[in-house]
């Protein structure tokens, strides 16, 4: 009886041991507001949730003596003191657009367009690369050859490292997830693909309410406004003409590479790529019925290329194009020069992803030209035409417009992605990829509704068939448990951040004096991870999307698979960290391990060694 009560009060003092433990290992670390140091500027633009991003910002720097001055303005105003008066220390923007490649070299080198953060390369300049570390890791990754090898990859790796952690110009939040409602009956839809890369495998499983015909599938988009590729600049005209047009090769959604309208695409060397068009492959009629039964030629190829270089509104982002041959009459040859600034060619792995472009037809669009004989006229009539009624190789057909009410396309019968003997190549993978095209899908109706709401009744009511509902997280959860409906979702090619303005003027933020307690870093970098680390990203994903956006630590979009390192230095809320960071940066919080630690094992050792010496008196009696 004795040896069990001692064995009972051993249980017992065991117990409350791990009660104390558990009851400050579980208690959220109390960080209350201290006198602030300085005070930094952090500027966002108004409409959406940016400030409140701001707002938290405020909250967690205050538990590191930092105080937050938030200033909200127009979009204008806002991309004004971003990009030409420099006038903030911290900013809320964000990203957007995708990109099949890793090169962000507008965004992040000394010359960069968008390089807000004031990258400059005295910041880490080495003199045996002859520039700034970071500067080098961006030209360097364009040199690399093949484009998607494993050297490449691991570069790219190698600098996302580098730059999050040696110049951290800012803090990566999370990506916006999109999210689609469809009636339930729909088979083969997959949002990742999307809808042209679905068609081929879509079909109704009978029909529903509000359904007129399980031929057709019904969208809601946007009014578009040029449908000429090389002029749009709105993601509705991209769509349609998308629809209508082929690209020369094609990325799937996992940026898998694929020859397309090309049989094949070979880099000949490091600044030589062969493209090979590919045979069986007739245009759609146009609209005036001028032309019948014109086959895809490498002329259209030599002509698309030429137009984006030289008439394009992007034509700065075809400098990499040399010089182009015409070999035969289904080869042709494109010399690439990266740099045109050095005498010699120079690789330029991006080109790859450019040739994701949509083909022209050349027939209709060449018809007349300048004085020099060989830029297209962009007056003549038909490139008029084109804007509003586009045509190409594609799937689909422009078969009826009515402006701002729809668009309707209807699957071209001819089109050489249902004809089995061109698509039986065994490079293209088509079927697993694209579907068979069995499920008996002839239309696509696109209409035009501004208003969400209004749009969002009309999928309700079964007018629609698939509809956005990312802005309606009451909407989503209604769905998810109606048998009527689905939800899909897909993390977007875009990403927010706040950003630093690492300038030397910024005194705090741009400092380049090292630090005193640790001499390989400087301040201006001390102070950056420090607030980097008092950020609760996950708490404002919480509290403002439910924790539904996708948290993201690189400098690029999180979407980019391969490409976004594994291994990156993640800068998750740690306020200890914070905290030392702020002291090597010179601010005396007096830092140390976390107080509640220390407690913790101190109160958990005293239990401990009470237990024990109840045990020993209850041994003695």
């Amino acid at each position: 009886m004795k040896v069990n009560k001692v064995k009972t009060t051993v249980i017992v003092g065991v117990i409350l041991s791990l009660f104390v433990v558990s009851s400050f290992a579980t208690k959220p670390q109390q960080s209350d507001a201290i006198d602030p140091f300085f005070t930094i500027v952090a500027k966002t633009n108004g409409g959406g949730v940016r400030p409140d991003y701001l707002n938290f910002l405020r909250q967690h720097y205050a538990r590191i003596g930092i105080d937050v001055n938030v200033v909200v303005q127009d979009w204008p105003t806002f991309v004004g003191e971003l990009l030409t008066y420099r006038d903030f220390d911290i900013c809320y923007i964000g990203l957007s657009g995708g990109g099949a490649d890793p090169d962000f070299s507008g965004v992040y080198d000394e010359n960069g367009s968008l390089n807000l953060f004031g990258y400059h390369t005295s910041m880490d300049w080495d003199d045996d690369l002859g520039t700034g570390r970071n500067e080098w890791y961006i030209r360097q990754g364009n040199l690399i050859m093949p484009p998607d090898s494993e050297e490449r990859v691991q570069h790219y790796w190698d600098w996302e490292q580098y730059f999050m952690d040696k110049i951290c110009a800012l803090i990566p939040t999370f990506a916006p997830k999109s999210y689609l409602a469809l009636w339930e009956n729909l088979n083969g839809y997959n949002m990742s693909d999307g809808i042209l890369q679905s068609w081929g495998k879509m079909s109704w499983d009978g029909s529903h309410t509000g359904q007129l015909s399980t031929s057709e599938l019904v969208i809601t988009d946007a009014a578009w406004s040029d449908l000429n590729p090389l002029f749009q600049d709105d993601t509705s005209s991209s769509f349609i003409s998308s629809a209508t047009m082929d690209t020369l090769i094609w990325y799937d959604a996992d940026l898998s590479v694929w020859p397309h309208l090309a049989e094949s695409y070979t880099y000949l060397n490091d600044t030589t790529i062969e493209i090979t068009a590919r045979d069986g492959i007739e245009w759609a009629d146009d609209p005036d019925g001028l032309f019948t039964n014109e086959e895809f030629t490498i002329e259209d190829v030599y002509f698309t290329l030429y137009s984006w270089k030289y008439v394009s509104n992007d034509q700065h982002t075809w400098d990499w194009v040399k010089d182009m041959e015409i070999v035969d009459d289904n080869t042709l040859k494109i010399y690439v020069d990266g740099d045109p600034s050095t005498a010699a060619n120079d690789p330029y792995a991006p080109s790859l992803p450019s040739l994701s472009t949509r083909i022209l037809p050349e027939h209709y669009l060449n018809q007349t030209q300048e004085p020099d004989g060989v830029t297209p006229d962009i007056l003549h009539p038909s490139w008029n035409t084109f804007a509003t009624n586009c045509f190409g190789t594609g799937v689909f057909e422009i078969s009826d417009f009515t402006e701002g009410v729809e668009t309707v396309l209807t699957v071209n019968p001819d089109s050489w992605r249902l004809d089995p003997v061109v698509t039986a190549d065994s490079a293209l993978n088509w079927d697993e990829r694209f579907g068979d095209f069995s499920g008996g899908l002839t239309q696509l109706r696109i209409r035009i509704i501004p208003d969400l709401q209004t749009a969002l009744l009309e999928f309700e009511a079964g007018k629609v068939d698939i509809e956005s509902v990312t802005a309606f997280p009451d909407k989503r959860d209604a769905y998810t448990v109606n048998p009527d409906f689905e939800i899909q979702f897909d993390t977007t090619f875009s990403y927010g951040f706040y950003g630093f303005n690492m300038r030397e003027v910024r005194l705090e933020m741009g400092s380049r004096e090292a630090s005193l307690i640790d001499p390989t870093i400087t301040k201006g970098l001390a102070l950056r991870k420090a607030i980097s680390y008092a950020v609760d990203r996950q708490e404002i994903n919480d509290v403002i999307h439910r924790g539904e956006y996708t948290l993201t630590d690189w400098p690029i979009y999180p979407k980019m698979g391969i490409w976004c390192n594994p291994n990156i230095i993640r800068y998750n809320h740690d306020l200890d960290k914070a905290r030392e960071f702020m002291t090597k940066a010179g601010y005396d919080l007096g830092w140390s391990p976390t107080p509640g630690f220390t407690l913790l094992i101190s109160l958990a050792s005293l239990m401990t060694v009470a237990t024990a010496a109840i045990v020993i008196v209850k041994k003695r009696k």
